[in-house]
């Protein structure tokens, strides 16, 4: 019998005997969650410069009874049931004997000590009382209440809370359908949720709370498959896989989602599969399935594949599992709604809500839930409470930085950090004049060249960048094929000449990825020529002179100019951005890293990650050619290097710490040994974006807050007791609610005090050259992350070596 003839929720009820499925790496039983510890022995983490400033976060403080006492115990069944769920409902069939529990998968927690002839039970499903289970409950040991493990504890406590308080479980957040937002004219529904979590922070337990959105289509994925089908004139089929396959669908009778893997075409809903009735294995139509669950399907519709998760191989699923469209709808937002302008205005006014709108809404929901007597009562009974106001923060907002342009003169960027208004006086630090460039545009645009050219040249001599007319080329047509030919041809009528052709300027009829990629890859790898795509609609734009602006600074930079600099007061330092794009079956690592003592000039690298296989190796090897690059820059290594690394999630740190930060050492160790220098001063420093933090500035009046400024930190009350860290925000929010980023500080010989990291922390966010203002990282970490997304998604291997010197990629 072979799994992909069950439906989902038949496939995830199997049951498997043997030994129980192995825990998630970074979890063991009894322990909980391993927080790797960065924060020397007596290290004081909070800084001291900066303007002292009131904030509130976005957490509650969760106090439990200081008499309370926690037991863990392991529980096991006998036959083994795979599935968490199945074995809840059969624990919940011993709830008398047991007493007040909470239970998840393995662990049991009480506040009670189980008396020893509960220790081994029998239990049945009252469906099927002729089944029975042994259940076994090991007494593990009491539990302090500071332990990883009771963190879970109050985790699963939460989850509970909000079950009880009738939320509804889509993935891993909870979302309230009572209050779903209905878009009719865009045949949406937003179902708005909360995302929780619950820790020890520096002094209290704080309970985490933000807001999240599901945007759910009210139209069925059947709907949409016969859509395409009445719509396309081509192969309809390759159209539908296209627009639903890798999509999350959720379904109707069950509210759960599903990642949608493949279509099977063959397949009906009146097809059977082998299901248990009664105890007899019988065969059962899925059309006879969902009517005993009250829903008629269309008997004609292919079924949606839902491949097995990474949770189910680990169960020991390796099977499909079916889904019919007319129950299934999709979930999320495509390329093609990101397209479409009005529509994402209109869920900008539900998703990107003010400072006051967010903080409102979240101590509205945990106000309603603590209020909820059936949910006082739950943690009354854990003698647990949720204090309703959100904690007091002390931040600081530190001083600005400077921007220096031409001739030294340096530019304070005021409140907003922004500084597009200095470059209608000031002239770029550093500007490569460009002489002999080729532009090239599709035919039904010569009409708008000559004022684009114009526009640019104009711009070009108010921040002083040297800008001569270009040699134009007319495409015959505005294929792919087309503009590669032109490439090439242009690229080669240079060749042998005194001078080099600088760049290739293309004008992209429409926002094609294939044609991008075409373009990118025939001039970053195979050419070794900078060049700069521009959309075809944007010559006509009102905006024209800021569009072109911003492109003449991105085309200084490929040049190897500087648009602006910094004011470092370190000596010999090189600062490295490293950030992975992960694609299907193979991920792309880049590294960024300042070669100039302004922190302007950059060398970057790409590293191939094949699935399994260790980064320690590879990033070693590309900090080798950061080095050397550095070094054949300025004639000696840095003796001081800070190393920002992105993308790295709590359950990863063990591995970056034990792996990829010995590996970077060892690199360096080989190339300072074969230099015959000393050692430089190292330090790392993990970046995490995607958070669920939020800082809010009191303004003075009773509960009124708004956005913090830019340069404001945070490194108390929220911050980790095992963890050198701090929050930084370090841009402004043009819409919203910003978003802090949070500082990890795992491997430090620096010498710096947690002021000083701070500060020049916020000082590399003012250098990202696609951009005149401050970013929410530092300047390498956002070029790397440029550099790994456009490798993984066009590229897909590194750049010619003439270009690594360059922003090639910006």
């Amino acid at each position: 019998m072979e799994v992909r003839q069950r439906p989902v929720e038949q496939a995830q009820a199997q049951e498997h005997v043997g030994p129980p499925p192995p825990r998630r790496e970074g979890y063991g039983f009894g322990r909980g969650y391993d927080h790797v510890r960065t924060r020397p022995d007596g290290l004081g983490k909070t800084g001291t410069s900066g303007t002292p400033q009131k904030l509130f976060a976005n957490y509650f403080k969760f106090q439990m009874k200081k008499t309370i006492e926690f037991f863990l115990y392991k529980v096991t069944f006998s036959p083994e049931i795979e599935t968490i769920g199945k074995r809840s409902k059969l624990l919940h069939t011993l709830d008398d004997q047991l007493g007040p529990y909470l239970f998840e998968g393995v662990q049991l927690f009480t506040t009670h000590i189980i008396p020893p002839e509960h220790m081994s039970l029998t239990a049945s499903f009252p469906s099927h009382p002729e089944q029975e289970w042994t259940v076994t409950i090991q007494f593990i040991r009491p539990c302090d209440p500071g332990e990883p493990v009771v963190t879970q504890l109050y985790n699963v406590l939460v989850k509970s809370c909000q079950e009880i308080h009738g939320l509804t479980r889509l993935g891993q957040y909870y979302f309230d359908a009572t209050q779903k937002i209905d878009i009719l004219h865009h045949k949406l529904q937003l179902w708005p949720g909360f995302v929780t979590s619950i820790r020890q922070m520096e002094d209290d337990v704080l309970f985490n709370v933000d807001l999240t959105f599901k945007v759910c289509r009210t139209e069925s994925v059947y709907t949409l498959i016969r859509s395409i089908r009445d719509s396309t004139r081509g192969d309809f089929r390759k159209e539908c896989e296209a627009a639903i396959v890798g999509s999350t669908v959720m379904t109707i009778y069950n509210s759960r989602t599903y990642k949608i893997t493949g279509i099977n075409w063959d397949q009906r809903p009146t097809d059977t599969f082998e299901a248990r009735v009664k105890g007899v294995l019988t065969q059962v139509s899925f059309l006879q399935y969902f009517k005993k669950k009250g829903l008629d399907i269309q008997p004609s519709q292919p079924m949606l594949v839902v491949g097995p998760t990474k949770r189910d191989i680990r169960r020991g699923h390796t099977g499909d599992k079916i889904l019919p469209p007319d129950i299934s709808y999709k979930t999320g937002i495509d390329n093609e709604m990101r397209r479409n302008f009005k529509l994402m205005k209109d869920l900008a006014t539900h998703f990107h809500l003010p400072a006051q709108g967010r903080i409102n809404q979240i101590v509205k929901f945990v106000r309603s839930m603590i209020e909820n007597p059936l949910v006082g009562q739950y943690l009354l009974r854990w003698g647990a409470r949720i204090l309703g106001v959100p904690v007091d923060v002390q931040g600081r907002l530190l001083s600005q930085e400077l921007i220096r342009f031409l001739d030294g003169r340096n530019y304070s960027p005021g409140d907003d950090a922004d500084w597009t208004a200095a470059l209608r006086n000031e002239k770029m630090f550093l500007a490569i004049p460009l002489i002999h460039w080729a532009l090239m545009y599709p035919p039904r645009q010569s009409e708008n060249i000559d004022a684009l050219v114009t526009m640019m040249r104009q711009v070009s001599r108010q921040i002083g960048f040297q800008v001569s007319p270009p040699l134009p080329i007319r495409l015959n047509n505005d294929s792919r094929n087309e503009y590669v030919n032109q490439i090439n041809a242009v690229v080669n009528s240079f060749s042998g000449q005194q001078a080099d052709l600088a760049m290739v300027f293309i004008v992209l009829p429409h926002e094609n990825s294939d044609i991008y990629a075409a373009v990118k890859v025939q001039c970053t790898i195979q050419r070794g020529i900078p060049s700069q795509c521009f959309l075809a609609k944007n010559t006509t734009s009102r905006n024209l002179r800021s569009i072109c602006m911003k492109m003449l600074i991105q085309m200084n930079a490929k040049l190897g100019g500087q648009p602006w600099g910094l004011v470092n007061p370190l000596e010999g330092l090189m600062v490295i951005g490293f950030d992975v794009h992960h694609g299907t079956g193979r991920s792309y690592g880049a590294l960024a890293a300042t070669t100039s003592a302004n922190l302007a000039s950059y060398f970057s690298t790409v590293i191939t990650l094949e699935q399994g296989n260790n980064m320690g190796g590879e990033i070693g090897a590309a900090m080798i050619k950061c080095l050397k690059a550095y070094g054949a820059r300025n004639g000696v290594l840095p003796s001081r290097i800070i190393f920002y690394r992105d993308g790295v999630g709590d359950g990863q740190l063990r591995v970056v710490v034990d792996t990829e930060v010995e590996a970077i050492k060892s690199a360096m160790a080989e190339v300072y040994k074969n230099a015959n220098q000393m050692y430089p001063k190292f330090t790392m420093i993990i970046v995490t974006r995607r958070i669920n933090t939020r800082i809010f500035l009191a303004t003075g009046d009773k509960n009124c807050v708004l956005n913090p400024l830019p340069g404001s930190v945070v490194d108390d009350v929220i911050t980790c007791p095992e963890k050198y860290d701090f929050y930084l925000v370090a841009q402004t929010a043009r819409q919203g609610t910003v978003s802090p980023v949070a500082f990890n500080v795992i491997y430090d010989t620096s010498g710096l005090s947690a002021d000083q990291m701070q500060r020049f922390t916020f000082k590399v966010c003012h250098g990202y050259f696609n951009w005149t203002g401050t970013v929410a990282v530092p300047a390498p970490c956002q070029y790397a992350r440029k550099l790994s997304m456009l490798t993984g998604t066009a590229l897909l291997n590194e750049a010619n070596t003439a270009l690594l010197n360059n922003l090639h990629f910006l």
